[in-house]
């Protein structure tokens, strides 16, 4: 244990000494940009999956819009810009085309950390006519890509078979013409196994052309489906939750999106389209593929979507079910107004029966499932109006609701109202919106925020989050009321340093957890230091015996960017300790490219990894991340523990060409 600490701790002093040397050097933004991206994306504690985002994020990072000539769409698609951003840019532009990134400063509504932000993804160019696609230039222009992905996962517990393997092949054609496959292949996931697997354990692919005349997106294969606030459907991941419903006025609201990722739950197969007519979209849209689920009987009792089928009881319940979507979404564009109506019909070919429990009596029941949702957005002048109504089928018809009321009276100051109404028999199996839960069903609740830049060099978000269930959930066996707070400020006094403090409490019926954090950003050079520091505790007051429990992480990360060799090192080390489950922490940890880290830090014990990036030319890259955690003797012998480590090696092999 001694001699792994000290390990640990010597790579994270090797990083931190270099911090003196090469201050010339530019630092890129990038890393520091997705960290802060992903670290509002974990508010909610939840285990995402964050696959599509990266690929999105580095898709923008290789082809930059030309701020100049990118539509309002495409703008979207930079997580971090609210609409009002959004049209002040746009308006910004049609009055006169930028010549610098920096004349964006002149715009009231964005701060210098916005702007940095944007960098990454945005050029300034002269505005040109758009071509229309030549069919025959497409492969001679278009730009390919294959990713080889290996992996030796929790090694210790997988000694037989630890292996990870991923292979896709990418081509892009001005961000028009897209086109992937993919494969992968989990640790212990058999090469064979008759009506089951053939060699990978998963396939994917997606053809996908955008712009092309009226037609705005056509998508063969896999892709997402997302319209209004996600109530009628969101099959993509639902980004921020409640931190961004403080910047942003609408959440999900994509519409339709090839799926990159190889995860194997939570997206569609088939084909969809959209048209643009006028100031009338029409999307209209088709999924049929199987899913995880163990028929029994004619019933199945939930859909799987671990995507894990390793074991012969893991086997019998791969794509066990038929899953249809069929579903049409026709939006109306008036000056400030925008209309919406969404259609979804989904289908399965076994009966769906959850086992009976406490908490899910009103889930849904059945084969059959007709959802009709109307999103709204309306702005005039320093008032913003959003959301969306929804209804599903169940065994009554249940009414999902969310409205969001942004004023923003001043420059860089918005007061948010949103109130979310969650009936007890809305069970939307393709629902994905914002809510105390994972699953929009049985909430009630009002959320009260803050948000303002106004301060000199600070950024304060706040939110107050009231809400209830009328109906018992999972771990609360009776009605309950709860309330979720946050206060984070961050103050920046110039772009090489940052500071942050944020607090959060949730009280709910005879629970509480409380936690505070503080992190710090030092860019020097071609150096930048991270510090970071988390503690919560956590009571029962249903237990009148039990005393309150703690958690405690303390983390030092470091990013090395060389001067004369297209190579960055990034490393960080962390001490945890937790007493109970409910202490555990969520640190998002950079990987290889395209991929994500979350580990849960959950027990006694230390984790440290390495992350290397080597750029040999323009044709090949190389990446590699070594991890381990370490715990405690004494610790891990109490939780059986048959070793003291949890070890694991990324790796990936990029060529462009």
């Amino acid at each position: 244990m001694t001699r792994r600490l000290s390990i640990t701790l010597f790579v994270s002093a090797v990083c931190l000494v270099s911090v003196w040397s090469q201050v010339s050097y530019r630092q890129d933004m990038y890393p520091l940009i997705v960290q802060d991206i992903y670290a509002e994306l974990l508010e909610e504690g939840r285990e995402v999956d964050l696959s599509d985002l990266e690929e999105d994020l580095e898709a923008l990072r290789e082809h930059p819009l030309n701020i100049n000539s990118a539509t309002q769409d495409q703008l979207r698609q930079l997580y971090f810009l609210s609409d009002e951003q959004i049209e002040k840019i746009l308006l910004m532009v049609y009055r006169q085309p930028l010549d610098n990134i920096y004349e964006l400063r002149l715009l009231d509504c964005l701060t210098d950390y916005e702007i940095r932000n944007l960098m990454p993804f945005v050029k300034v160019e002269p505005t040109t006519q758009d071509r229309a696609i030549y069919w025959h230039e497409i492969w001679h222009y278009g730009k390919s890509e294959i990713d080889l992905r290996f992996d030796a996962r929790n090694i210790e517990n997988n000694l037989k078979d630890p292996f990870y393997g991923a292979v896709k092949y990418k081509f892009n054609y001005r961000n028009k013409v897209l086109f992937g496959l993919s494969m992968e292949r989990d640790p212990q996931e058999p090469f064979y196994a008759p009506r089951k697997t053939y060699g990978a354990d998963f396939y994917g692919g997606f053809l996908e052309l955008r712009s092309v005349g009226r037609l705005k997106t056509l998508v063969v294969g896999d892709y997402h489906a997302s319209f209004g606030e996600g109530l009628t459907i969101n099959t993509g991941m639902l980004y921020g939750g409640k931190m961004a419903a403080l910047t942003r006025d609408a959440l999900p609201k994509e519409g339709l999106k090839s799926k990159k990722s190889t995860a194997e739950y939570g997206f569609l197969r088939g084909v969809g389209a959209t048209v643009d007519l006028g100031r009338v979209d029409l999307t209209t849209f088709y999924s049929a593929r199987k899913v995880d689920g163990h028929v029994d009987a004619g019933t199945f009792p939930s859909i799987l979507t671990t995507g894990y089928h390793r074991t012969d009881h893991e086997l019998e319940g791969k794509r066990e079910v038929w899953q249809q979507v069929a579903g049409t979404n026709i939006s109306l564009r008036l000056n400030g107004l925008k209309l919406g109506v969404s259609l979804t019909e989904h289908y399965l070919s076994v009966s769906l029966e959850p086992k009976l429990n406490y908490y899910n009596y009103n889930y849904f029941r059945g084969q059959q499932q007709l959802s009709v949702g109307l999103n709204y957005y309306y702005r005039w002048r320093w008032l913003t109006l959003s959301g969306e109504v929804a209804t599903s089928q169940n065994t009554r018809w249940g009414v999902g609701n969310i409205t969001s009321l942004r004023l923003t009276p001043i420059s860089n100051m918005s007061l948010i109202l949103l109130y979310r109404y969650y009936s007890a028999h809305f069970d939307n199996l393709l629902a994905n919106a914002i809510g105390a839960t994972s699953r929009q069903n049985d909430e009630n609740g009002l959320l009260l925020g803050l948000q303002t830049t106004r301060l000199r060099h600070i950024d304060l978000k706040f939110y107050l989050d009231l809400f209830s269930f009328a109906h018992p959930k999972y771990g609360i066996h009776t009605k309950s009321r709860e309330l979720d707070a946050l206060l984070s400020m961050t103050y920046r006094p110039s772009e090489s340093f940052s500071v942050e403090g944020r607090l959060r409490g949730r009280e709910q019926t005879g629970t509480g957890k409380y936690s505070v954090r503080l992190s710090f950003n030092y860019k020097a050079g071609n150096v930048l230091l991270r510090s970071f520091a988390e503690g919560n505790i956590t009571f029962d007051r249903q237990q009148t015996a039990a005393s309150p429990s703690f958690g405690v992480i303390v983390a030092q990360s470091a990013d090395y960017h060389f001067v004369n060799t297209p190579i960055t090192l990034q490393a960080r080390a962390e001490l945890f300790y937790t007493q109970k489950y409910d202490n555990r922490f969520y640190l998002y940890e950079n990987d290889v490219l395209y991929a994500f880290s979350i580990p849960m830090l959950y027990g006694q014990g230390t984790r440290w990894y390495i992350n290397f990036r080597y750029k040999i030319n323009d044709i090949v890259s190389v990446y590699l991340k070594a991890a381990e955690t370490i715990y405690l003797k004494d610790w891990a012998k109490q939780q059986g523990y048959t070793s003291l480590t949890r070890t694991e090696i990324h790796s990936m092999l990029r060529v462009t060409f």
